[in-house]
């Protein structure tokens, strides 16, 4: 059984119990961290001696192999598990859309705590951003465990424009958690997750409420900015919605399946584990522990 280094009251039920059954797909690639390939998650931590490779000039002389030095004559470097690793990046969108329902403001909690225990659970080294357009913060781990990172986009202006997102690391998993509810191509976004090769992942967690609009008088809010407006919606407005709607995210999987990227859209009803079953673990977004 997965064991994670965090006291289990700062870490949502839903969370754990999705982490010790599911995690991010790390068997679909040969994963290479800083210093060589990573072979599985085996035991220990990111300061065991792992391997040994050759000494470069500049390299710190309190990691250079003594032991292997008085055998070969030859200096190497100990390689610790942290430098094999796999790294993953998660970056979670904060604009207002993602936090105006309830239920998606809780599942993209729950996702962020999945993907932050997935990480560590399987030894990954793994940095967490908070993205708001052009505007990106990082967030400590103990931060997203106990949901102290919110208090830390409170003071972020409203912005509706596509995410910038210059955080990705060359080779790793790139996670991505967002509504996609962005005006523009999804290109601008994907073309630097996939450009620094790796594995990109986009997990979107979805109301189906929001796929259609009910016939009939109503007062309509954009989230992002909080304008308010009356609208009539007639029969032949409400079925342009829906095909827009159904449009937009066809987009979107045309997009991720040009780039390699895996997308993701994950209910907000239920539990985690339950919507993390379908679509995700059938797309490869998931597997199985």
């Amino acid at each position: 059984m997965t064991s994670f280094p965090f006291p289990s009251q700062v870490i949502q039920p839903d969370a754990e119990q999705a982490a010790r059954r599911l995690r991010l797909p790390f068997s679909c690639c040969a994963w290479k961290g800083t210093q060589g390939h990573w072979e599985g998650t085996g035991a220990g931590n990111s300061i065991d001696f792992q391997g040994s490779r050759s000494y470069q000039w500049g390299d710190d002389p309190r990691d250079i192999h003594w032991a292997a030095y008085a055998r070969t004559g030859q200096l190497t470097m100990k390689i610790f598990r942290a430098e094999l690793s796999p790294q993953v990046d998660v970056a979670v969108d904060v604009s207002e859309s993602m936090f105006f329902h309830e239920e998606r403001a809780a599942r993209t909690r729950g996702l962020l705590q999945f993907c932050l225990l997935s990480a560590i659970g399987t030894g990954a080294q793994v940095k967490i951003h908070a993205v708001k357009g052009r505007r990106i913060i990082p967030l400590d781990q103990e931060d997203v465990l106990s949901g102290q990172w919110e208090a830390q986009i409170q003071s972020l202006p409203p912005d509706e424009s596509m995410p910038s997102i210059s955080i990705w690391r060359p080779n790793g998993m790139k996670i991505f958690i967002s509504d996609l509810l962005y005006p523009g191509e999804p290109d601008n976004l994907l073309e630097t997750m996939a450009s620094l090769k790796g594995m990109s992942v986009i997990l979107a967690p979805t109301l189906q409420e929001e796929a259609e609009l009910p016939a009939g008088n109503a007062r309509l809010k954009n989230c992002e900015s909080g304008h308010l407006r009356r609208q009539l919606i007639t029969p032949s407005l409400s079925r342009r919605y829906a095909r827009a709607y159904a449009a937009h995210f066809e987009l979107w999987i045309s997009a991720c399946l040009r780039r390699q990227a895996v997308l993701a859209r994950i209910p907000c009803k239920g539990t985690l584990t339950e919507a993390l079953s379908g679509e995700a673990l059938r797309q490869g977004a998931v597997e199985l522990s």
